[in-house]
Order: C-alpha cells, then structure tokens, then sequence
C-alpha cells in the first residue's frame, strides 16, 4: 500500500502542470477577468423591467455549468495524460530504472491507471468546488448592483452548495468509470506507439468504421457490429433536455432530481464490461513492457 502511494505520488510529482498548476492558472485568469467586469460596469441594466429566475435557481444554474465545464477538462487533460504516461517511462531511461528496483510493471501501470481517477480527479472537483464559491460571491456582488437580480441567502446558498456537490461527486466517478474502456484505449496504444496513440486512438475505430459502411454499399452485407458497438458504447441515456428542465425549476429539489437522472441514465453493464477490459489493457500493457522493453 505505500508503494502504490508513493507511485501516484510520483505520477502527481511529475503531471501536476496539468492538473493543479493549468488549472490554477486558468480560474486566477477568469477571476481577473470577471472582477474587472464588475468593478468596470455602471450598475445599469437595460430595459425597464428585468424577469430572471430566483437567486436560488441562478446559483443552482451556475454551479451546475461549472461542474459540467471542470468535467469536460478533466476528460480532456486524462486523455492526454493517458496517451503519454504508459510510454512516458521510456524516455531518458527512466523505464530501466523502474526496472532495476523491485517493482512490477503491472504494479507501476496500475499507479498511473489509478493517478488518473484519483488524485487528478480529485484536484480537478477542488477546483470546481472552488469555482462554486467564486460564483456566489459574483452574485452577491451583482445584487448589490442590479437589485432586481437577487443572491440567495447565505445558508440557503450553502445548502445548493453542498446538495450540488454531492451531485457533482457521483457525476464525476459515473462519468470517470464509462469513460474508462476509451482512456485504456488510449493508454494501450502509447505502451505500443508513444505518442501517435493520440491520432490512432481516433483513426484505427474510423477506419474500421469505414470500412464497414463501404462493405454495406457495394452490397456485401447491412452488418456493421463495430459501429453499432461504438455507437451504442458512447450514446448516453442522459436527457439533457430533461436536466435543463429541473435546473430552471424550483431550486429546492433539483439537486435529488439531477442525481436520479444521473444514476437512471448509466448502462451499468457497459459500465462493469468496461472495467473488465480496462483492467485486460493494463495487464497487457505490463505483460508487453515486462517481455518486449528493456528486457
């Protein structure tokens, strides 16, 4: 167990750019930027008369947009992370030295596999966690200049807060285990190819696609299993439309409603089929790199 600590503590060492210090700097930016808006504006707004949704509504809105805007960075900076960290080793010889001291490749490919769905994961949610606060208090800065835009009370703020939070935390850990098969996906191919695992990832499923759709025109056959297998794969039952619905309505059970359409919407055999063959990557993964590298 303290080997496997100090493993993701080496992979947070060596990619913390991406996930605690990009991050960072980015929110600091926004921040900036939206402090310079408020203090810049006039305390005017246009039209006689304002119609907007209850404070508790638009903070319940806002927290929500922030969550959905950290997740889509976070799947983007663990896709990246996972198309170089398996052949990250191999560079400057940094894979004979793992291999020189007593631990498995299967032990070090499993640290960088649980890297990414936990401490990355979970500085990514600080981070919206913290977005969450910065938002509330832009609020209580624009009621004091729009009045007829109002700010939630403080612990009627703190209760979205915390309701939304929750929310947010099941989101995520649904979203990290269906996103798992293609971050394996992604992460088998640079064990094999480095860095090109990035455009592989995409051109070895369309090709196969391809090649699929021009067997069913010239008349071959109608079947198409790969694509119907990545369509039904990646077609989520999440009703957007649905979860707009509840954020706009009252604010006092969207958070219970959001989280029921979240638990409802999750294939949960796709999701354990998905496991079984991300842990076969990183299996294979270690097998390779214990046989074919550095031997």
């Amino acid at each position: 167990m303290h080997t496997m600590k100090a493993l993701i503590k080496r992979e947070f060492l060596e990619h913390r750019g991406a996930f605690l210090y990009a991050p960072a700097v980015l929110l600091s930016i926004i921040c900036v930027a939206v402090a310079f808006l408020l203090i810049a504006g006039n305390g005017e707004l246009e039209g006689e008369y304002i119609v907007a949704p209850t404070g508790a509504t638009m903070y319940t809105i806002g927290v929500a947009a922030s969550y959905i805007v950290w997740s889509v960075y976070l799947t983007v900076a663990l896709f990246f992370y996972y198309a170089d960290s398996f052949s990250a080793d191999r560079r400057n010889n940094a894979l004979l030295f793992w291999k020189s001291i007593p631990q498995s490749d299967l032990k070090i490919l499993t640290s960088k596999a649980l890297s990414g769905i936990t401490i990355f994961a979970a500085l990514i949610f600080g981070f919206a966690l913290v977005t969450g606060a910065i938002i509330y208090l832009v609020l209580v800065v624009v009621s004091f200049q729009h009045p007829a835009l109002n700010a939630p009370g403080i612990f009627e703020a703190l209760q979205i807060y915390v309701q939304m939070g929750f929310v947010a935390a099941i989101y995520y850990i649904v979203g990290l285990l269906t996103q798992a098969p293609a971050l394996a996906w992604v992460a088998g191919l640079s064990t094999l190819f480095r860095r090109w695992s990035i455009p592989l990832a995409f051109l070895i499923p369309g090709t196969v696609v391809l090649l699929e759709f021009i067997n069913s025109i010239i008349g071959f056959g109608n079947s198409r299993p790969i694509a119907k297998f990545l369509e039904g794969w990646f077609d989520s039952n999440f009703n957007e439309e649905l979860a707009a619905e509840i954020l706009m309505g009252p604010a006092g059970g969207a958070p219970f409603e959001l989280l029921k359409l979240v638990l409802s919407g999750t294939d949960w055999l796709s999701v354990a089929i998905g496991l079984v063959l991300t842990a076969g990557v990183v299996y294979l993964a270690s097998e390779y790199r214990r046989r074919r590298i550095g031997a």
